[in-house]
């Protein structure tokens, strides 16, 4: 596979190194300020900022290549950028947060808010903890999982999230459900930017060759989602809202 780059921090190193470690080549390296030819990429991975979202969605549609979307922030424009990846016919995926155990444990908060829901005794919250260079509070992962958690309850649930950015803590995002009687807890503790990098390209592998915009746990496990945005190309729908920035 060919990919194409756009942003090259820290995320974006990542990916090419886990792209080439697949056996996939890396043949260029994009930028929102600048023009670079694609030299027959077949799918490119964005990790840039929210703002240049919209300059990577424009070169996938222009050539006709896959887009994955790994950058956030960006999804209130999220039925233009639909209608752009339908109108190109394009596959694209995207998600806040590409690990493959942080999407199951967003499955995991939707059914244990559905089961909890019917215990009033519960009260939901989430612990989030990162590194102090971490700029955004709360963090998209944790929003997300509390969005599942309020879908999968009807509205019963809603999670307050406390945020702590100290030290050099990669990610950790604790879902609890507490009563008088027992605490319940489902945690999830990033190792580093490879797990993320790993789930973009596997994604990469995935979405060329379909068409539509794709959610990641859709793509992956068929995963039908809450009400929201239709997505073309599968019979789920959008997850509900919540952003983080760029890894």
């Amino acid at each position: 596979m060919k990919i194409a780059l756009h942003g090259y921090g820290k995320m974006g190193q990542t990916v090419e190194r886990v792209g080439k470690e697949r056996g996939h080549e890396v043949v260029c390296i994009l930028e929102a300020s600048r023009e670079e030819a694609l030299n027959g990429a077949e799918v490119l991975i964005d990790f840039s900022q929210s703002g240049a979202v919209d300059h990577a969605v424009s070169i996938a549609c222009e050539h006709r290549i896959a887009l994955v979307i790994g950058t956030t922030g960006w999804q209130d424009r999220i039925d233009d950028v639909r209608k752009r990846v339908e109108a190109a016919g394009i596959g694209c995926v995207y998600a806040s947060n590409f690990s493959p155990g942080a999407n199951i444990v967003f499955d995991l908060a939707r059914r244990a808010g559905e089961l909890f829901a019917r215990f009033p005794q519960y009260a939901a919250g989430i612990e989030e903890r990162h590194h102090s260079q971490k700029k955004d509070a709360p963090s998209g992962t944790a929003l997300k999982i509390a969005g599942e958690v309020k879908s999968g309850s009807d509205g019963k649930l809603e999670p307050a999230v406390v945020s702590s950015r100290v030290g050099a803590e990669f990610g950790l995002h604790t879902l609890f459900f507490d009563s008088p009687d027992d605490l319940v807890e489902i945690s999830h503790r990033a190792r580093g930017r490879e797990g993320f990098a790993r789930g973009a390209v596997v994604a990469a592998e995935r979405i060329i060759g379909k068409s539509g915009l794709y959610r990641f746990d859709e793509l992956m496990f068929g995963v039908a989602g809450s009400p929201g945005h239709q997505v073309t190309g599968s019979p789920g729908k959008a997850a509900p809202p919540g952003d983080s920035v760029t890894r």
